[in-house]
């Protein structure tokens, strides 16, 4: 019998990785063609010890990444994570993006149709990880503002740091982080999440700063963003507001970079 290639031999063990059961069996019959047995284990048999530690790792991630879910599912997390690698194995050879589709997958699974609120729970926790490894940026601080004119406020935009993003739910969903065992009744929520030197936050925000952030990351100028404000508050109080919001995301370390939104300048405020 002639030895099949390597490529053939490595597609095999892939296939085996992929669609064999995660606890052994079901190993492509064309590699265990070339596997020897050993003492104790049949071709199969063999497979199988790398098919368990296969699962049982890409278990592992998930259950790094979804800390909260695991803890709000229990023991069903085993099972959730069985039926999702059957649909969405892994294809990177990063396993930051092993659990990218979770949160999607969630949506139409037995375990999210039961309990809605989980799917957002774990695209919270997807964006805590990915602002966790998002790159790098040294954040604006209050004494860099006080060097721009009073009269080119109207004109900059803010630039927001790579590691941040906004979770729109129809749950409470940071209160179910906070709490993983909650039973939550429906409202929407507004989560900001960002990384703040090495640690991860996220917090609820109210209509008023979900309205202006949103602006800020369309590209807004400051006088647009103050106009969306003077929207929710009363005229007198906006640029108290304004700069209330301001001030707050230049604590949180959200803005990277101030620009000057005038087409003939296109020069880094700070």
């Amino acid at each position: 019998m002639s030895l099949p290639a390597l490529r053939d031999v490595q597609a095999g063990f892939w296939r085996s990785l992929h669609k064999g059961k995660a606890d052994g069996g079901e190993a492509d019959a064309g590699l265990t063609r070339v596997i020897a047995p050993s003492a104790t284990l049949d071709p199969a048999g063999r497979v199988a010890i790398y098919q368990t530690m296969y699962f049982w790792r890409l278990h592992e991630v998930l259950c790094e990444d979804f800390p909260k879910l695991r803890a709000a599912v229990g023991d069903e997390f085993e099972t959730l994570a069985r039926d999702y690698l059957a649909v969405h194995p892994s294809e990177n050879p990063s396993l930051h993006h092993l659990g990218t589709r979770l949160p999607g997958f969630l949506v139409n699974h037995a375990i999210g149709v039961a309990r809605p609120w989980l799917a957002d729970l774990a695209r919270l926790e997807r964006a805590r990880v990915d602002a966790f490894d998002a790159p790098d940026a040294t954040p604006v601080v209050a004494t860099d503002l006080r060097a721009i004119p009073p009269d080119a406020w109207a004109d900059l935009r803010l630039e927001v740091i790579p590691a941040l993003d906004v979770v729109e739910s129809a749950w409470p969903v940071h209160e179910v982080w906070a709490d993983p065992a909650t039973q939550p009744e429906a409202r929407p929520t507004t989560v900001r999440v960002w990384r703040h030197d090495f640690t991860v936050f996220h917090t609820a925000i109210d209509p008023l700063e979900r309205a202006a952030f949103a602006a800020v990351r369309d590209g807004r100028t400051f006088e647009e963003v103050c106009a969306i404000v003077a929207e929710h508050v009363e005229p007198d109080t906006a640029p108290a507001e304004a700069g209330a919001l301001l001030a707050r995301w230049i604590e949180d370390g959200l803005v990277a970079r101030v620009r000057s939104a005038s087409p003939s300048s296109s020069s880094v405020v700070t």
